[in-house]
């Protein structure tokens, strides 16, 4: 879909983020603070509403609202309207491996959240973005296997449909198929007739970071899905085996923010699909890189087997078209382990 003929988006304009007490919400929010966009960010209950607002210093350009259902257009548009804004993130959606029932928990919300988000920007003239979030999960066919040699990229599709998540024999198949679902769904609306607005699709691999300091967990259950898989990585004891890699893609959080502020700004990048990743890693490399940093918690993590590496022996990814779009400038493994791994030892200690 080509970009509409419209102005940049530049600061003070309004910006709607969805699930903004989420992990990587949270960081969207900051960055847009950061460069002077106002924001209104959305919760699901009103017990979120206090947590979101400190954990950015009541900033005055930031208001939070509660929208219970994530389906609900017209709660959407009764909260959004009066308040003309420029753009939607729509970050929020499931992304957890605890749910049962795979339609209702997972299928429904990524699905149906996302169409309700551009029916109301359909209804709303002020709006001229829509920036999804989606997922390396909408990319990767994990049905291929490790395919050595195979380079992803945002031009490749994850194959799944919403029936596969719906009949999935696990939660991380249900997962991907609600995201390749979401972002599928979301392009074919945007094919049904001219619209006042475009989309932008932000695809993350593994997302990993620190936490904003006034939004870190008070306990480790607490933590968001793809940093518990690197506190496994770096926590079993110093004896025990390295836990097998779950996702050899990853992404600082941070960056993340970044590429959302970026495809926010720019006129030229309506229509564009994107793939969010600094590069492959595997879980030997996150306990060796963590225990040469952090020499203190060598008790805790694995040996295992160091200096051995994954990557020839599956696929790798190409960002090529982010860089020369997005011009993001991808942290380092070293950056983003150095800022998160005390934190999360942090929080184990601090636990009660």
């Amino acid at each position: 879909m080509p970009s509409l003929l419209v102005p940049d988006i530049d600061p003070p304009a309004l910006v709607v983020v969805t699930g903004a007490n989420g992990f990587i919400a949270q960081h969207c929010v900051a960055a847009l603070l950061v460069a002077g966009f106002q924001v209104v960010g959305t919760v699901r209950s009103a017990a979120k509403v206090e947590t979101v607002i400190k954990t950015h210093h009541a900033h005055p350009k930031l208001r939070v609202v509660v929208i219970e259902d994530l389906t609900d257009v017209q709660r959407y548009l009764e909260i959004l309207e009066p308040l003309s804004p420029t753009a939607i993130f729509h970050i929020a959606g499931p992304f957890h491996y605890d749910a049962k029932n795979f339609e209702e928990e997972m299928m429904v919300p990524a699905v149906k959240g996302s169409l309700a988000v551009l029916e109301v920007a359909a209804k709303i003239e002020s709006i001229r973005r829509v920036v999804h979030t989606n997922s390396f999960a909408s990319i990767y066919d994990a049905a291929a296997g490790p395919s050595p040699g195979k380079i992803y990229t945002s031009q490749d599709w994850s194959p799944l449909e919403y029936e596969d998540g719906v009949k999935a024999d696990n939660a991380p198949t249900a997962y991907r198929a609600s995201k390749a679902a979401a972002e599928k769904a979301a392009w074919k609306f945007m094919e049904k007739k001219r619209l006042g607005f475009d989309l932008v699709s932000l695809c993350p691999a593994m997302v990993f970071g620190p936490f904003l300091p006034e939004a870190k967990p008070t306990t480790i259950a607490g933590v968001n899905t793809s940093n518990l898989l690197l506190w496994a990585a770096i926590s079993a004891g110093r004896d025990k085996a390295v836990p097998p890699t779950k996702g050899p893609v990853w992404v600082d959080v941070r960056d993340v923010a970044d590429a959302h502020v970026q495809a926010l700004r720019w006129v030229g990048l309506g229509g564009g699909r994107y793939l969010l990743a600094s590069g492959v890693y595997c879980n030997q490399e996150l306990a060796d890189v963590s225990r040469r940093m952090f020499p203190k918690y060598g008790d805790r993590i694995p040996i295992g087997e160091p200096g051995k590496r994954e990557s020839h022996t599956h696929f790798g990814i190409s960002t090529e078209k982010t860089d020369n779009h997005l011009g993001v400038k991808w942290r380092s493994l070293e950056d983003s382990l150095a800022d998160v791994v005390p934190q999360l030892f942090e929080i184990e200690k601090g636990q009660t």
